[in-house]
């Protein structure tokens, strides 16, 4: 019997009633912590339409959503239903194309295409089939994480303030890794390529920030405040 564990979310476009139609298919609905389909052990596939795909490249969303995966799974498929080249979009071909092959040749996502969400059931199944056949054992929701990278550090670095994917990187070329960019004094986060005096005030006080720190209003500012 193959497993395919599925969002929730996936539930209006049809593609959930087809899977539950397949012949030796369990599928199991839930929320998942990424992604639109677990096929296999670590493989998970997202499903766009191609505006919102292109959308999400416009808006960046697409990567955040792709180094969310990657933290999680070794393999991330992402069908893609509909056609690309009809999206009215203000974003050039020029950048599409950059975005298509920094997924595939950067990031080493799979691209497929679909015509319709019934050939995209069709795709989930096939692929769950191919990955799970012949493997004996179940799959986790939440698959292993892959061994510690160059991709994973960079994505933890950008999560500091002021921090984005051109400084993570910088940082993590000058420091050589995350520990050693989390221990440094703001004037040595400076000497970092591209990270200024303020913003690297604001790293280092996000890294020492604690719980005891926070201070609760008094009863008189909360009266104030009509709460």
């Amino acid at each position: 019997m193959i497993e395919i564990f599925a969002d929730m979310r996936e539930g209006k476009s049809g593609i959930l009633q087809a899977l539950a139609q397949m012949p030796n298919v369990n599928l199991k609905v839930g929320a998942l912590p990424c992604g639109d389909f677990v096929v296999g052990p670590n493989m998970v596939v997202e499903r766009k339409e191609a505006k919102d795909f292109v959308d999400s490249i416009k808006d960046r969303r697409l990567f955040e959503q792709v180094a969310k995966c990657k933290l999680d799974y070794q393999r991330v498929i992402i069908i893609v239903e509909g056609d690309i080249s009809k999206v009215r979009t203000e974003m050039s071909k020029e950048a599409i194309a950059g975005a298509l092959s920094w997924l595939q040749v950067i990031e080493g996502v799979s691209l497929t295409p679909s015509s319709n969400a019934a050939q995209t059931a069709l795709l989930v199944g096939t692929m769950a089939r191919h990955a799970q056949e012949g493997l004996g054992y179940d799959i986790a929701l939440r698959a292993a994480k892959p061994k510690p990278s160059r991709h994973m550090a960079e994505f933890i670095l950008e999560g500091l303030p002021g921090v984005g994917p051109t400084n993570a990187r910088k940082i993590l070329d000058h420091f050589g890794s995350v520990r050693a960019a989390c221990n440094a004094m703001p004037i040595e986060l400076t000497k970092a390529p591209g990270i200024g005096a303020k913003t690297a005030a604001r790293i280092h006080e996000a890294i020492n920030w604690e719980v005891a720190n926070e201070t609760m209003e008094s009863p008189a500012e909360l009266a104030g405040s009509g709460l």
